[in-house]
């Protein structure tokens, strides 16, 4: 038979329903069938939702090939092969022309677009280098198939593009939104320190705070790097809650560089660790040790040492510690040259906090965690029981907020942290009543307990900057603070309501 014209073509592929796409996982190809739309130049379009992970491969390995292949029986099956490139459609026009598309050609899509609720999908566009269109009893005579090529695509995209794209997969595997954890201790060790010398150290400060943001930015990646194998197995965890970051299973991250840059990290901080003893004093050496060592053992491979594993609770206690009393006295003493009972008090309510956030972030795991034997506390005492732990560490947060003051330990300004109590209460709400369900139903628990520690902890910080100066600083940090708090509900808030509009669209599907 002659070689099929870009109409004939076109023509099969508007007959056609759903299209295998092909990407990459750890390294190796990984297929979906999806429903597409093309136009007449053969650029092919699907759709899928924000924050899906075949999102996010195509956002960092655009690389794609698709295969439609269908037909009533095998003599008369028709196939196209496509081999380009992926890029998600930002353009107002464009994306408004690709979900007129879709509307027609993709059910998911129609139900989004009757619901109102396209903004939470993407819409992707395969700019294809080769296609190729074969028919069944062409090639057993073995004919050549009809190939059209497009040389003008390839040099399309700039390698800039690339650079950009793999920035943004190395942030993806700090987990940026996890920072607050390390954030907030040491700036209220330095607020302290600020409020009793009324001057402060600058450059060692934020020295400081560089070494312990790396820290736990190296311990994140070894971690993903450990547990690999265990992230790969769950697929209940909705980040950017849990699960990790999952650039190695999304094949955007080799397992060994995770590796090797979590501890190239980790080694950094350890250096800077070792330069701040030398300028400030012997005192930092353990809590150094204490944290490098709860970083590398936190948790380890099927099989191998962890603390998670050792012990119930004794990992939580590893994460409370490190980052809620060691922090915040590290930073405290680079500052002053001593710990004292004041600091070690004013860390318990940020060591709760973060115990907490750790603790809620567990129960979407929890089924995996325990299929692969990673021993967490949830796993470890079930998810009721776990439940009720949270919410007492809730009130004896508060409750130690609210003795120091009284006690002389801390200034009254340290009642502004009881602005935080409404995303605790909140927090308890979701928490006793979706417990024991689906991942995603845990997405508001897990939301506002990481308010609850970010927005407390920064208004901790606000009381001893506001007894430490004038009212110009502590309005510039109390803005700042508003401003992070409101980016940070604002990224959470958009995933969920991604996830609550995917059930609605395939609910009323």
């Amino acid at each position: 038979m002659a070689q099929r014209s870009k109409e004939e073509v076109l023509e099969y592929l508007g007959r056609a329903e759903v299209a295998a796409v092909g990407t990459s996982d750890m390294g190796t190809p990984r297929q979906r069938m999806m429903h597409f739309g093309t136009d007449k130049n053969f650029n092919m379009y699907v759709s899928s939702m924000k924050g899906d992970p075949k999102i996010i491969q195509w956002s960092n390995i655009p690389e794609t090939a698709m295969l439609i292949h269908q037909g009533p029986t095998f003599m008369e099956m028709e196939e196209v092969e496509v081999i380009g490139r992926a890029e998600v459609i930002h353009n107002k026009e464009e994306r408004e022309a690709a979900i007129e598309l879709m509307n027609k050609r993709s059910p998911i899509v129609a139900n989004f677009y009757k619901i109102n609720a396209t903004e939470r999908l993407e819409f992707i566009r395969i700019r294809p280098f080769i296609v190729k269109y074969r028919f069944v009893p062409e090639i057993l005579q073995g004919e050549k198939p009809t190939i059209f090529e497009f040389p003008e695509n390839r040099f399309a995209f700039n390698a800039w593009d690339d650079v950009k794209a793999k920035a943004r997969t190395w942030k993806e595997a700090i987990r940026p939104l996890s920072l607050t954890a390390s954030l907030i201790p040491l700036l209220l060790g330095g607020a302290v320190a600020f409020s009793i010398l009324h001057t402060i150290n600058l450059s060692l400060f934020l020295l400081t705070l560089l070494g312990g943001v790396m820290i736990q930015a190296g311990t994140n990646m070894i971690n993903d790097w450990k547990d690999a194998e265990r992230d790969n197995e769950n697929v209940e965890g909705i980040r950017p809650f849990t699960g990790g970051s999952r650039m190695i299973q999304l094949g955007l991250i080799s397992r060994s560089d995770m590796g090797f840059f979590g501890i190239l990290l980790s080694a950094v901080a350890a250096l800077i660790g070792i330069y701040l003893v030398f300028v400030s004093g012997w005192g930092l050496i353990p809590l150094i040790l204490y944290g490098l060592m709860a970083g590398m053992f936190y948790t380890g491979a099927k099989g191998k040492f962890s603390f998670i594993n050792i012990a119930p609770g004794l990992a939580e206690f590893l994460i409370a510690t490190t980052y809620g009393v060691l922090m915040t006295a590290g930073a405290f003493y680079v500052q002053t040259g001593y710990f004292s009972l004041q600091i070690f008090l004013l860390s318990l309510p940020v060591a709760i906090f973060i115990t907490n956030v750790l603790l809620v972030n567990q129960f979407q795991d929890a089924d995996a965690d325990q299929k692969t034997g990673k021993n967490t506390l949830v796993v470890r005492i079930g998810k009721k029981r776990s439940k009720n732990i949270l919410i007492g560490f809730f009130i004896a947060a508060y409750a130690i907020i609210a003795l120091l003051p009284v006690s002389g330990f801390a200034p009254y300004a340290l009642y502004f942290a009881f602005l935080s109590i409404p995303f605790a209460v909140q927090a308890i709400r979701y928490t006793q009543r979706n417990y024991n369900k689906a991942a995603v139903d845990l997405i508001s628990g897990n939301a506002h307990t990481t308010i609850a520690h970010l927005f407390a902890g920064l208004l901790l910080v606000f009381a001893f900057i506001l007894s430490g100066t004038g009212y110009v600083l502590p309005v510039l940090y109390l803005v700042a603070s508003v401003l992070l708090v409101a980016w940070v509900w604002n990224y959470i808030e958009r995933k969920r309501k991604t996830m609550n509009s995917f059930r609605l669209a395939i609910k009323k599907g």
